[in-house]
């Protein structure tokens, strides 16, 4: 299973020169993708706040993602993982969370975040080809 953080879902919609092409291939192409109720958050606040996209339109988009996706949320479980990664590598709170819940769903965090892919992600790149 692969876990999509917010920075695929929101290169895919945005069109990024750089990594919008790469993104949305990788998601045309995949199978069994998840996503996590955080990173949905953050892809309505991204999509609102930074890119001026309308609230609408931004929940019609996030519509389509509980329909192609799963949505997972952290367990407690998960949040312990995350203090004690979070621990050894000084990541962000939500990376860490994020880790933790791709892990406790036995899933591979996918993301285009260099510290991320640093600390054990994979870039969609792995499997674009």
């Amino acid at each position: 299973m692969l876990v999509i953080d917010t920075n695929v879902l929101v290169a895919a919609t945005i069109e990024e020169t750089d990594n919008g092409s790469l993104a949305r291939t990788f998601l045309d192409e995949q199978e069994n993708l998840v996503t996590t109720l955080l990173s949905v958050m953050e892809f309505r606040t991204v999509l609102t706040k930074k890119k001026q996209f309308k609230q609408n339109r931004v929940e019609e988009l996030i519509d389509g993602l509980f329909d192609r996706m799963d949505v997972y949320g952290p367990e407690t479980g998960d949040l312990i993982e995350a203090y004690r990664l979070q621990e050894e590598t000084l990541l962000y709170p939500i990376d860490c969370i994020l880790f933790a819940t791709a892990h406790g769903a036995d899933g591979t965090l996918v993301t285009f975040d260099s510290e991320l892919i640093e600390n054990g992600a994979v870039s969609p790149e792995e499997f674009v080809g």
